[in-house]
């Protein structure tokens, strides 16, 4: 499914057909022909249908470039966040490992 520039961004859904009826599976809402094929291929062998985002919705999405919804900024903040905490964790391992917290813990007593 090929969606024009201006029609973004839209909601996508997903939907199972069993016999007469549609069971909703899932909705994103995309910003670019590229988060809108990865959203259909995951989804591959449903029916899937666009819906226009209401008013409401859009002031949400208003100015936003279609990376900055999910872009590699915020990814990148949260994995020094974890690197910060990993080495911590070591070293808090290798402490009382060596016995090094233990002896200062005695020395402050």
């Amino acid at each position: 499914m090929e969606l024009r520039r201006e029609e973004f961004p839209v909601a996508l859904q997903a939907f199972e057909v069993r016999g007469d009826r549609e069971d909703f599976i899932a909705e994103q809402v995309v910003n670019s022909q590229a988060e809108a094929d990865n959203f259909m291929s995951l989804y591959a062998g449903r029916l899937i249908k666009t819906r226009d985002l209401r008013p409401v919705e859009t002031k949400r999405f208003e100015g936003r470039r279609p990376s900055a919804v999910a872009g590699p900024g915020r990814r990148a903040g949260i994995s020094i966040w974890l690197i910060i905490l990993l080495v911590l964790v070591v070293l808090a391992i290798v402490g009382f490992a060596t016995g090094w917290i233990q002896t200062m813990i005695g020395q402050m007593k």
